[in-house]
């Protein structure tokens, strides 16, 4: 398995949203792009997801433009990618943020959560 964050963790996390049934079926329709940061501002590990009408892809850095933006540090980011912590524990403890629109977020949770599930292969 890839480290996390590395290149190659990345190529197949977007092979694997590429591939996933499951994503292509929930993002029928779908025109979103969410975007993670982790770590400080200036040394941050940046990356998007983009679900566009069926298609679900990733690629490391930033996007053009993102619906929603989750922002926390390294040990959170970790938690939540192993299971260790979930992303709704750390948000209510201040350790995850959300940036742009929550009704995008509240309106696409489903898709969100499978999000974890075709990505559970790189954990």
């Amino acid at each position: 398995m890839p480290a996390y964050l590395s290149p190659a963790w990345f190529t197949e996390a977007d092979a694997l949203l590429r591939s996933s049934e499951t994503m292509s079926a929930q993002s029928q329709g779908v025109q979103l792009v969410l975007e993670q940061r982790v770590g400080e501002s200036d040394s941050a590990t940046v990356w998007h997801v983009r679900f566009a009408d069926g298609v679900v892809s990733m690629a490391a850095g930033p996007a053009d433009s993102a619906d929603v933006v989750f922002v926390s540090d390294t040990a959170t980011a970790e938690g939540i990618r192993d299971g260790s912590l979930s992303a709704q524990a750390a948000f209510i403890a201040g350790d995850l943020r959300v940036e742009g629109s929550i009704n995008a977020l509240l309106e696409h949770a489903e898709m969100f959560a499978a999000l974890t599930d075709v990505l559970g292969p790189l954990r």
